[in-house]
């Protein structure tokens, strides 16, 4: 089922969280639902969830045609169980006041982003939207950036990085922090390689020294990019979203977390 699934912890985030997770079920023609993670009776807590929705909730979004759903255990777990069978995206908050204020940024994130069934947009603390629902939902990100990591293989990632940049009418940037072993050349032949057998023309290519967040980071920050593209490694001895988690700490760039890279 194409649905997008607001994560939401009824905390300073969640309002932008439903925003955001509103503006690109809009723009997919998805199915939004609206998920809180607590371990009181459901009727109250989705009665809790629809007060804060009309409440404090985008004057944008009508309350009454929200599907909330209210579930209990651990929250990386439980959303992965939500998520599994229907999600075509999670949006969630990199910041809040219960569970989902350490799920990227504490020991809970290989539990969620080494399993997650689909794409994760995480929302940075930044008072800065992607994402203008006022009349006709349009995505309003700037240049889109794909970050790729040249060792590993991640078609999906730049299948969606495309997508994004085609519903905002904006460029794609492919960009990579590239190992030593790699020369410059080198590492932007593989970039072209990639987008190539991607079937993709991006508007630029780039290539990086350094550390791998600051540096997606500042490249984002230059190029004017309001979306990140990125893949979520696959090697055993890695911990997934390490390096998106980074970013959104030091970047007020959306971060489009991508699974199987």
């Amino acid at each position: 089922m194409n649905t997008v699934i607001a994560a939401i912890d009824l905390g300073p985030s969640s309002v932008r969280v439903l925003y955001h997770a509103s503006g690109f079920a809009r723009l997919l023609s998805a199915r939004l639902e609206v998920l809180h993670v607590s371990g009181e009776v459901r009727e109250f807590v989705e009665s809790r969830v629809l007060d804060f929705c009309t409440r404090i909730g985008p004057d944008e979004i009508d309350p009454a045609d929200l599907d909330i759903v209210a579930r209990s255990g651990t929250v990386s777990d439980t959303i992965y169980r939500e998520a599994r069978n229907k999600a075509s995206l999670v949006v969630m908050g990199s910041r809040g006041h219960r569970g989902l204020a350490n799920l990227f940024l504490g020991s809970s994130s290989k539990a969620f982003l080494g399993n997650t069934p689909c794409p994760v947009l995480l929302v940075p603390t930044a008072d800065v939207d992607i994402v203008d629902i006022a009349d006709r939902a349009s995505l309003t990100c700037g240049p889109v950036l794909a970050a790729i990591d040249l060792t590993e293989a991640c078609g999906h990632q730049l299948e969606l990085a495309s997508k994004c940049a085609r519903i905002a009418g904006q460029p794609l940037l492919l960009m990579t922090v590239a190992p030593a072993r790699f020369g410059v050349d080198a590492a932007t032949d593989m970039l072209r390689d990639r987008a190539q057998q991607a079937g993709l023309v991006p508007d630029a290519l780039i290539v990086r020294r350094g550390r791998v967040a600051e540096e997606i980071s500042r490249c984002a920050a230059q190029e004017g990019a309001g979306l990140v593209v990125m893949g979520l490694r696959s090697r055993p001895r890695s911990t997934p979203g390490v390096v998106a988690a980074a970013v959104l700490k030091t970047n007020s760039a959306f971060v489009l977390a991508v699974p199987g890279c």
